[in-house]
């Protein structure tokens, strides 16, 4: 799997991780609330069901005993309405008489003085103190109040009608009564119990006994319990505070305030603040008098007296068992919260671990950028087919493939197009080779082919090619079309090495091999190019210890006006001679001394040199005189050739010269590469009026745009163009139309490699300023190059 591939996997396997942990810890936390709601519902209703259970056993008591106490208090006027004189008297009156026109005080005065009546008065005083009442009283058929136990207090109740009490209108339809009412002469609330006196089927009277409610206080002596009458009026109450409320929605409200008054001698109630409980999944608790706990409100109906008991209780279990569902509810729900992203987290620890480890070595062992396995995978892939050739018999064959031109891509389109056709040539050469062989990237723009198992060694060849033939192709980045080639070293296992690192070595020697053959071709490694690299190896390391052995030497060759004739220029050229080789060729060792940038130490010392010289020559020459030194691509990117400039200038004016003595020669890759860097050290050379001359012009990628942007003093004939211009007339023709172009620019040209009058002739004529070339003089040693000029110029 692609590298890019491999991490967006991981990534969505993570995030897929995360979803799945967060929707278990949502599945749980729902399933723990849902499954602790039932658990507390199923409490809560447990408790309330033993507790409503239990409060309406109090309650059947509670109206049991009143019930009890209650029908004895009824005995009283059961007992007396069946005696004689009760009858007597109220046999008196009339059964369906109206109460009598006398006013209240005559009639009591009546009453109180009539013996019979007035001895009644007395045995019902008695009866009074040994039946537990608090009044009791004798009424005719029309409601008047003929004999009181209370007869002989300023209260009497002798003379008062009651026909407008419930008790009495049960009592004429021949029904016991019983009613809650105000005394009208004590004003003292009670409940009176009257029993009808019925003679000879008719409706003679009754006999009333009242029970004061203060009186009654012990039929309850529970706080939590109260009764009401018929009307919703609390009568009793163990919380006497309660007494005289009402319940919610009762009958009394719909009384006028008369009849209120009339009932209870009073026209306004408070009702009984009783609200249902805030959790509506308990429709039986109530809020009792906005205390914070729950109650249950059981009622038991005494419906012979027209009473209701009532028993308040406070649930407690409620409110525990709601507190222990919060904090249950959330120490499981974060206990399994935390165990479920423990283990998630644990399982995609694991799995990043693991994934983590297959990214590691995918990028220890991948190029990023092509995704091709790179060095060290290449090399474990290459030992096992090694392996398998043993076992086989069959050779290997192993490919470099060097892109050529790729560093002018890089350089002047920029590294993120470079990356592109990288990306792309890997792609094309992946697409060449067969399913079993091995592409991988070494690095920069490397790549390797291992073609294991050959039964035929020309499939390499033809490999090969099929490679060099797709990488021509034009490459499409974007909007630009670019043109690049492939330089192909082959070597075979076992054939040409048995080692790894001899196979690399053989590999790249071919590579360069076929670079110099021109590139975009493949060559195979021979015994030739190991000799030759071996010496290249032991070259470049005598060339290390050259300089500071003094075997570096200046030679010079002259510059010849073609004008005048006469010579105020040289070029200054290096020479090496080795102690044991004899003259090196500067073609031997300038590559070299770029490639490990010991052209940067041995330009300083050639200008050095060149400066001592040309302090002489200045001297000598009343026209003063000038060297051109080369100045290799490698001193211009050099950190420190900025200050390697100045330095030279400051020796130059320290020694009398300035910069028109000297000639700085650089090639046209240089310019047609150049970046900013390049152009500001021009303009500085340009500043200390260093003169700027293109060496080998018509060779590279000869171009009048930079001739036009950058300031160049002199252009230089390639000897290639001169050396036939005996024979050749097209040679001419591009003589004449570079100096033509040249002067039309503003420049000078010089022409190297001048061997015949006839050439030097030729190029007078097409108008060249300058000459160079064994017609006038070979490159000689300083010395000999001072004699030479003294007399060629005298």
């Amino acid at each position: 799997m692609p590298y890019s591939n491999l991490i967006a996997t991981t990534k969505i396997q993570q995030r897929n991780t995360v979803i799945l942990t967060l929707l278990l810890v949502v599945f749980w936390l729902v399933s723990v609330v849902f499954l602790a709601e039932r658990h507390y519902l199923s409490s809560a209703r447990d408790a309330i069901n033993q507790e409503t259970l239990h409060s309406q056993q109090r309650a059947d008591d509670l109206a049991d005993s009143i019930q009890r106490n209650l029908s004895q208090l009824h005995g009283t006027p059961d007992l007396l309405s069946t005696l004689l004189r009760v009858k007597w008297a109220v046999s008196r009156f009339d059964a369906g008489g109206a109460p009598s026109a006398l006013p209240l005080e005559a009639r009591r005065k009546a009453w109180t003085e009539d013996p019979a009546f007035n001895d009644l008065s007395r045995y019902l005083a008695l009866s009074e103190q040994y039946l537990n009442a608090d009044l009791v009283y004798v009424v005719n058929a029309a409601g008047d109040c003929i004999a009181a136990s209370n007869w002989d207090t300023q209260g009497s109740s002798i003379g008062t009608n009651f026909a407008e009490r419930d008790f009495f209108k049960s009592n004429k339809n021949g029904q016991r009564g019983i009613q809650y009412a105000m005394g009208k002469t004590t004003h003292i609330a009670g409940l009176y119990f009257s029993t009808p006196v019925i003679i000879d089927g008719k409706f003679m009277g009754a006999v009333v006994a009242k029970a004061d409610v203060p009186n009654l206080s012990f039929l309850i002596k529970q706080l939590d319990a109260f009764v009401t009458d018929s009307n919703g009026v609390v009568i009793l109450a163990g919380d006497k505070t309660l007494e005289m409320y009402t319940l919610p929605n009762a009958a009394i409200a719909a009384f006028s305030e008369q009849e209120k008054f009339a009932r209870y001698r009073r026209n306004n109630f408070s009702t009984l603040d009783i609200v249902p409980w805030e959790n509506n999944k308990f429709p039986s608790l109530v809020k009792f008098k906005n205390q914070p706990e729950p109650h249950l409100l059981v009622a038991k109906n005494l419906p012979q007296y027209g009473l209701q008991v009532y028993v308040a209780s406070e649930v407690t279990a409620i409110t525990s068992l709601a507190q222990n569902h919060f904090w249950l509810t959330l120490l499981i729900g974060a206990l399994g919260s935390i165990l479920i992203c423990a283990v998630s987290g644990t399982v995609l620890y694991l799995e990043t671990l693991k994934r983590s480890k297959a990214l590691l070595w995918r990028k220890a062992n991948f190029d990023a950028l092509t995704e091709l396995p790179n060095r060290e995978l290449f090399h474990d892939r290459l030992e096992q087919e090694i392996k398998k050739s043993v076992r086989s018999g069959l050779p290997i064959a192993l490919l470099l493939i060097d892109l050529d031109q790729f560093k002018e891509v890089n350089d002047t389109l920029g590294h993120e197009m470079g990356d592109l056709l990288l990306q792309q040539a890997a792609n094309r050469i992946v697409n060449c080779v067969r399913a079993t062989d091995t592409v991988a990237r070494l690095g920069g723009d490397e790549f390797t082919v291992v073609l294991p198992q050959l039964h035929d060694v020309l499939i390499a060849r033809q490999l090969a090619q099929k490679i060099i033939n797709k990488l021509a192709e034009p490459f499409y980045l974007r909007d630009e079309v670019i043109h690049i080639s492939a330089s192909i070293g082959i070597t075979l296992y076992p054939a040409d090495a048995t080692e790894i690192v001899n196979l690399m070595r053989n590999a790249d020697q071919a590579m360069y091999a076929a670079k110099n053959e021109g590139r975009n071709r493949f060559s195979y490694f021979t015994r030739s190019l190991q000799e030759a690299a071996q010496k290249r190896l032991h070259l470049t390391n005598d060339l290390r210890g050259a300089l500071a052995n003094h075997q570096f030497r200046l030679f010079f060759q002259p510059i010849v006006s073609l004008a005048t004739d006469r010579i105020h220029k040289a070029e200054a050229l290096l020479r090496w001679q080795h102690p044991t080789r004899g003259m090196v060729s500067p073609a031997d060792f300038i590559p070299l001394a770029e490639e490990t940038r010991l052209i940067v130490e041995i330009g300083a010392f050639v200008r050095k040199e060149s400066l001592a010289w040309c302090k002489r020559w200045n001297n000598l020459n009343p026209e003063g005189f000038q060297i051109s030194v080369n100045k290799s691509p490698a001193e211009f990117t050099d950190e420190n050739d900025s200050a390697n400039v100045e330095i030279f200038v400051d020796k130059l004016n320290k020694m009398g010269l300035c910069g028109e003595n000297f000639v700085f020669e650089i090639t046209e890759g240089l310019l047609l590469n150049a970046d900013v860097r390049i152009h500001e050290k021009l303009m500085e050379l340009r500043d200390a009026g260093i003169q700027v001359s293109i060496d080998d012009f018509g060779t590279g990628y000869s171009s009048l745009s930079y001739l036009k942007k950058f300031d160049i003093d002199y252009l230089k004939i390639d000897q290639s163009f001169v050396r036939n211009l005996e024979s050749d007339s097209n040679d001419v023709a591009l003589c004449e139309a570079i100096i033509v172009m040249a002067h039309k620019l503003g420049l000078k040209v010089i022409a190297e490699g001048v061997e015949t009058e006839q050439q030097r002739d030729l190029l007078s004529r097409a108008g060249c300023d300058y000459a160079q070339g064994y017609l006038y003089a070979r490159p000689m040693p300083p010395e000999a190059f001072e004699q030479w000029l003294t007399a060629r110029n005298a």
